[in-house]
């Protein structure tokens, strides 16, 4: 006999016990031999299972990309990671003054095209972020 009969039959007067119900009397025993504080337990485990909500994962783990390029052609492949939303940090210290300021000028652009930021982090050390990253920190450099 299925459940759901079994209890509307139970619910309407006609005391039919079913094999597969469990018993009263077993139950009463078994919460009479277990302490309060192990019930008291159970309870908010049952509570709380359904609860439990799932936070939005990225489905690829998050990177900070480190570039040192070495020439100008380097700047599309830094862009491309740019596109991807990834943030980038560049290290311009064994390049040419020359070389630099096309590839930070090309930079400047692409950010401001895509919304992202640029920031100086030192003498020849750039934060290059997209749209949903902010840069904070203490740093002159740095926006506040």
């Amino acid at each position: 006999m299925s459940k759901v009969a079994s209890k509307l039959r139970n619910w309407l007067g006609f005391d039919i016990v079913d094999e597969d119900d469990y018993d009263e009397a077993e139950l009463q025993e078994e919460q009479e031999l277990e302490p309060i504080a192990t019930r008291e337990e159970k309870r908010r485990d049952r509570r709380s299972q359904g609860k439990v909500v799932d936070l939005p994962v990225s489905s690829a783990h998050s990177k900070l990309i480190v570039y040192r390029p070495v020439s100008y052609e380097d700047t599309m492949s830094i862009i491309g990671n740019l596109k991807s939303r990834k943030p980038i940090i560049l290290n311009m210290e064994s390049i040419e003054v020359e070389v630099a300021q096309r590839i930070l000028d090309f930079m400047s652009g692409a950010c401001s095209a895509m919304g992202g930021d640029i920031r100086k982090i030192s003498a020849k050390i750039f934060a290059v972020v997209p749209a949903d990253y902010e840069i904070v920190g203490n740093s002159d450099g740095f926006k506040e």
